[in-house]
């Protein structure tokens, strides 16, 4: 690489190739933007030019002919909050740009050492070239990828290390830089446990408000009691399971789920036909899945198909007792039988065919969905379902 005139250099600099640098940096961030707008993940994009300063003293160093070209003339950082949004970003990139490069920064660092992790991707710009390019500068853009941690660090360690003239004078203070640096990554490690807690967290709030709902068989007192009306029986125990089975139903809609265990569980022992015996398991059964104890629930809903094997509901909730527990194959089973029982109940359809998906059995999927369609052609979960099988 010849020697190049400073002088020369910033006109050229100034004139023409940060401007031009300019707006290919844009259109790269523009694009950036439309695809990450898709992830489901909150990120902040910086980007900078490196001055003309911090460029000649590189180029400068890359004097001999056999120098790598400078690669972070243009550079993108992408700040996220936690450390596995990072690999959602970084697979998205993979996936949509030319990535030429991608190095993790602070891998193979020591505890001893202080420098900030960070993942460095080259982004290759071939086919965007600039009128008046630079010399020594590679046809790439660098993009880092950091958590808001990770970058306090990076802002900090190169306003107070890299741009000073200052060395480090004491291993005290490498020490205290390093143990600095440690607690700062060991806060983005806990941050992530945290996020992860919340998302268990919630994924379980959800399974509960799904077997809370109505379409999985908590029949109203109304119905209930008129049912048991129906059956011969003394009018004294009739009484009792009455009032036992309305406060339990008070408390299951209250989500006093320990308190209609307690209640269901007393009904229990009372005297009444198979039928009310088999309703009352399966309400026990949610009571107990809404409190995550998924085996105990299962053994109910079993329990109650016992009593009758024509409880479609049951059937329901035992294949999503099965699907919580990882028993696929059982749960596709359940989802099946309750369906035939009952086809105008839609809910184990679209569980089995989501359930199948998800397993990679597409065919068996495709045809259960084409069955579920004749009977149930606008509904909206249907059509919803049909949307992500077959994409327009």
């Amino acid at each position: 690489m010849p020697t190049f005139n400073a002088h020369n250099l910033q006109n050229l600099y100034d004139s023409f190739s940060k401007a031009e640098y300019q707006e290919l940096l844009f259109k790269v961030v523009a694009d950036l933007r439309e695809h990450l707008g898709l992830l489901p993940v909150r990120y902040q994009i910086k980007h900078r030019i490196k001055d003309f300063r911090s460029y000649l003293a590189k180029i400068s160093e890359n004097l001999p002919h056999d120098a790598p070209a400078i690669n972070d003339l243009l550079g993108i950082r992408i700040i996220c909050p936690f450390l596995d949004d990072l690999i959602v970003v970084e697979k998205a990139l993979l996936e949509h740009f030319p990535i030429r490069e991608v190095d993790h920064k602070g891998e193979q660092q020591s505890f001893r050492e202080f420098g900030y992790d960070s993942i460095h991707l080259l982004l290759d710009m071939k086919g965007q070239t600039v009128a008046h390019p630079l010399p020594g500068v590679a046809c790439v853009c660098e993009i880092q990828l950091r958590t808001i941690l990770q970058d306090a660090w990076a802002e900090v360690e190169h306003e107070l290390i890299y741009k000073s003239d200052w060395p480090i004078p004491t291993d005290q203070i490498r020490r205290k830089l390093a143990a600095l640096n440690a607690n700062l990554t060991l806060s983005d490690i806990i941050f992530q446990d945290l996020r992860e807690f919340q998302k268990e967290v919630v994924l379980k709030q959800e399974k509960r408000r799904s077997i809370q709902s109505t379409k999985t068989g908590i029949l109203s007192s109304d119905k209930l009691l008129q049912q048991l009306s129906n059956e011969p029986q003394g009018d004294d125990d009739k009484a009792d399971l009455e009032k036992i089975i309305l406060k339990a139903l008070t408390a299951h809609s209250e989500e006093d789920f320990s308190r209609a265990i307690r209640l269901y569980s007393r009904a229990l022992k009372l005297p009444a036909p198979t039928s009310i015996h088999s309703i009352l398991l399966n309400h026990r059964g949610m009571a107990y899945f809404a409190l995550g104890e998924n085996n105990a629930a299962k053994g109910d809903f079993r329990s109650s198909l016992e009593l009758d094997e024509r409880n479609f509901r049951a059937w329901y909730n035992l294949g999503l007792a099965h699907k919580i527990l990882q028993e696929f194959d059982r749960a596709i089973e359940a989802f099946a039988k309750s369906s035939q029982l009952n086809p105008t109940f839609f809910d184990p359809a679209l569980q089995r065919i989501r359930l199948l998906l998800d397993l990679g059995e597409h065919t068996e999927a495709y045809k259960a969905f084409e069955k579920l369609q004749k009977y149930h052609p606008d509904a909206p979960e249907v059509n919803a379902l049909r949307k992500e099988i077959y994409p327009e």
